[in-house]
């Protein structure tokens, strides 16, 4: 009986690449939104980075909060797009350098759509007391409970972004990748003189 060959199986980091499908699915998600109810009836308003609120219905006092935020999500939706890009490009290749991207922009998105969030809740309130209080909390008037803040989709990303950082993780000891400096420098001679 012969021996068999052992099987060279592609090296695919398949932990990378769910990162990168699951920051995808997100852009699909709802990022922020409420949940008011009360007297018997609810109403849910949720949106995706590529649907922002659409009337100042929601945000009382100035009119200016509400377009940010509906002019910055797409903003945020590309960051995703290219996040999510980075992450499905790093898990086929040796080169680490796009895991790394995709972790610092992963970082970096939620933090900035976290600050459009809180800088359009805050300025639409105009000091007034009966208002969102902030990027996310609860709050009952008048036996009616609004509770506000981020929804699947914004988490949804973080878990990618948690798997782009175990995705590197992962690439480091299987792909075995040697860094840049090591590769250019010279080896010495290990012959005597």
């Amino acid at each position: 009986m012969s021996k068999r060959d052992p099987v060279n199986f592609p090296r695919i980091n398949l932990i990378s690449l769910l990162a990168g499908a699951l920051a995808l699915a997100s852009l699909f998600l709802p990022w922020w939104g409420l949940d008011a109810s009360g007297f018997g009836s609810s109403v849910s308003p949720r949106w995706t980075l590529w649907n922002g609120p659409s009337t100042d219905s929601i945000f009382r006092g100035s009119t200016q909060p509400y377009p940010t935020l509906t002019s910055a999500s797409p903003i945020i939706g590309a960051l995703v797009v290219i996040s999510a890009l980075l992450a499905l490009a790093g898990s086929f290749t040796r080169n680490i350098r796009p895991l790394i991207g995709s972790f610092i922009l992963s970082v970096l998105t939620p933090i900035a759509y976290l600050g459009v969030v809180s800088y359009a809740v805050t300025n639409s309130c105009n000091g007034q007391s009966n208002c969102l209080s902030g990027p996310f909390g609860k709050e009952t008037v008048f036996g009616i409970t609004v509770n506000w803040g981020f929804q699947i989709g914004f988490y949804l990303y973080v878990v990618a972004g948690t798997l782009t950082l175990v995705g590197l993780g992962f690439h480091r000891i299987f792909h075995k990748t040697i860094p840049t400096t090591q590769k250019s420098s010279p080896q010495p001679s290990t012959s005597p003189s």
